[in-house]
């Protein structure tokens, strides 16, 4: 905008209300000038204009005219005239018109007009090799983002013609059908060209024939019908057409204008019915690669990343991937995680869990659903048997035992930790809206209806078909039978009471004994000078430190075997007995070894509680270790195992 007046506007408020697409400067100067007379003086910009309005029109017109908006017409230094897009594009357009009302008139280029239009407002296209992609993005636009003329070069020294670019690729299909009809009218052209095809269909003379009647009576039927490819015989009856139509051209040594046109007209059918041709191909295709990535996401698991979706293999084993671009099948999954009806769900429903999405068929939800509730039911009502159970054996109770909300809250939370998915299905609502869906369509499995109360989700207890009163009589039935007994309860109570604070002032006495023996130690060794620790003394001075710090890992209340087997429940979740015993037993093995060669090089004083946290998280984080879910459990356990190993005794007998 120059000096707060916008010229392009000017320009062309002056061209439309005149009806000009060529304007004269001086005209325009003028004009401008009246109307700045007209205008408040005390304003610098209407008084600059009033008095000379070149010194604010030239400068910006030259800018315009650089950035290809229009284009000045000069002699010297002055500007002569202005040239708008639409001047040159309005001639084409003219003739376009009479070609309307005369098919027999040619194709126009720039030498048949006698213009020249500049480079910036035409572009040359040539329809081996670039067409498809002007075709494909069907340059609608405003004058001005777009080149208002496309020049259509051909090859095999066929002369181009000049279209104007918003009638490609539609009008342009449509004019060169209706100079192939004008051929057809030609003399005795419509009887040669179906005595020349009927050899290449045999038994399809009806077809033929129609396919020619369209052409002749219903032209633009015919053109759309090359853009839809509405059947079969579409393109192989266009494809003979063509070459013969090109064969009985070529015999002519001495074209007619029309002749050019006809040839013209039948390269650029040509091109279209191979690009539409490759379309309807790639879009066929694309649909059955989109058919069996919905075979595919109906197979168990029913939820899969958007890796595992692209990873999918048709029925021939072939996969999805092979022919299209990951963005392009990645476009259309997420198209159909968004499209749908009004008043449902898109067919592919995406679950957020944890940092995972996970992709899932809407009418595999419900399937998917009870299977993560079966999963879930089955591994948290062992877990929680045998929480309950230790934590009964020590004569403790917990807010979960007594209370049905606190119940439900430690289920959820159970739930949030270990069943993410499951989680994520409870916490969008989804289930509810699916099965509102596959109700009304009467679709609805039997079996789902205990999962919802009044449209809503039944309580995640409910859900997960575990109840607070059963687990803790099942939990009590595990424990040894004195436990049942009054009596005998009664003295296992106050037997347990006096173990465990016997155990608490003999681990006491120790500590303060270890300690003291290290004072003695230290005052022993700086009276005789720095020596070499022996083995027993490194081995109690590990074993001090390892107290040390088990008492700062273990939580309040816990023993270190108990804490150990609290924690072993929260990362081996294997539901197998041998297999769970065995993979505890490979772990604690691999903790020893590793500790085993850490011990070699560390000193005493270097075993600290964040040393052990470090060795613990690294050793968790080992490949071999890297598959067990709950790894903060893990590191926790590892930790507080290798204080074990050295000598922790802390709630041990």
């Amino acid at each position: 905008m120059g000096r707060g007046i916008d010229v392009y506007q000017v320009v062309r408020s002056f061209a439309n209300r005149n009806g000009l697409t060529e304007l004269d400067y001086k005209t325009l100067a003028l004009s401008v000038q009246r109307q700045a007379r007209l205008s408040d003086q005390s304003e610098p910009l209407y008084r600059d204009l009033s008095l000379n309005p070149d010194t604010v029109l030239i400068p910006r017109l030259f800018l315009l005219a650089k950035e290809k908006k229009l284009s000045l017409e000069t002699i010297g230094n002055e500007i002569r005239s202005i040239v708008l897009p639409e001047h040159f594009e309005e001639a084409f357009l003219q003739e376009y018109r009479r070609m309307d009302e005369n098919p027999d008139v040619p194709f126009p280029d720039e030498d048949s007009l006698h213009l020249t239009v500049p480079s910036e407002w035409i572009q040359g296209v040539s329809v081996d090799t670039d067409l498809a992609s002007i075709s494909d993005s069907r340059p609608g636009r405003s004058v001005e983002d777009r080149v208002p003329l496309i020049r259509v070069i051909f090859s095999e020294g066929v002369r181009p013609i000049v279209v104007p670019s918003a009638y490609i690729p539609d009008k342009l299909l449509e004019y060169s059908v209706l100079k192939l009809r004008q051929y057809l009218r030609k003399d005795a052209n419509k009887e040669y060209m179906y005595n020349k095809l009927v050899n290449a269909f045999p038994g399809k003379e009806g077809q033929l024939k129609d396919a020619m009647q369209a052409v002749l009576t219903k032209p633009f039927d015919a053109a759309k019908a090359i853009v839809l490819s509405e059947s079969d015989f579409t393109y192989p009856f266009w494809a003979y057409f063509i070459s013969a139509i090109r064969k009985d051209l070529d015999k002519k040594k001495e074209k007619a204008p029309e002749d050019w046109a006809y040839l013209q007209s039948a390269l650029l059918c040509e091109f279209y019915v191979n690009h539409y041709r490759g379309k309807a191909q790639r879009l066929q295709d694309l649909e059955a690669a989109v058919k069996s990535v919905d075979a595919g996401m109906r197979k168990p698991p029913f939820h899969f990343s958007m890796e595992e979706i692209l990873a999918f293999r048709d029925a021939k084993g072939v996969p999805v991937l092979g022919k299209f671009a990951r963005e392009e099948l990645e476009a259309r999954v997420r198209e159909r995680c968004v499209k749908a009806e009004d008043g449902a769900l898109p067919d592919i429903l995406v679950v957020a869990a944890g940092p995972r999405r996970a992709y899932v068929s809407k009418d595999k939800i419900l399937l998917l659903a009870v299977r993560q509730i079966s999963e879930a039911r089955s591994e948290l009502r062992a877990r929680i048997l045998d929480q309950w159970r230790r934590m009964l054996e020590d004569f403790r109770s917990c807010p979960a035992m007594d209370d049905d909300e606190a119940f439900r809250a430690e289920l959820q939370a159970q739930v949030g930790s270990r069943f993410a998915l499951l989680d994520a299905l409870i916490q969008d609502r989804l289930l509810p809206l699916v099965r509102d869906e596959m109700a009304a369509r009467g679709e609805l499995p039997p079996d789902i209806a205990r999962l919802f109360y009044k449209d809503d989700l039944v309580p995640v207890d409910e859900l997960l078909d575990l109840s607070r009163k059963p687990l803790l009589v099942d939990a009590k039935m595990l424990l040894p039978f004195w436990y049942s007994t009054p009596i005998l309860s009664s003295l296992a109570r106050m037997l347990h009471k006096l173990t465990k604070s016997s155990e608490e002032k003999a681990a006491a006495r120790a500590q303060a004994a270890r300690a003291a023996l290290e004072e003695a130690q230290a005052k022993d060794r700086t009276a005789k000078g720095q020596r070499g620790l022996t083995a027993k003394e490194r081995r109690a001075e590990f074993e001090a430190a390892a107290n040390m710090i088990a008492k700062e890992l273990l939580p309040e209340g816990y023993g270190l075997e108990e804490y150990l087997r609290e924690l072993e429940g929260r990362w081996n979740t294997l539901l197998n007995p041998e297999a769970k015993r065995n993979l505890t037993y490979d772990v604690d093995c691999l903790a020893r070894d590793y500790l085993r060669g850490v011990l070699r090089s560390m000193g005493t004083s270097t075993f600290t509680t964040e040393r052990v946290k470090n060795l613990g998280s690294s050793l968790a984080d080992s490949p071999s270790l890297m598959k067990i879910k709950n790894h903060q459990a893990l590191e926790l356990y590892l930790q507080v195992y290798m204080v074990k190993v050295l000598g922790a005794r802390i709630g041990q007998s």
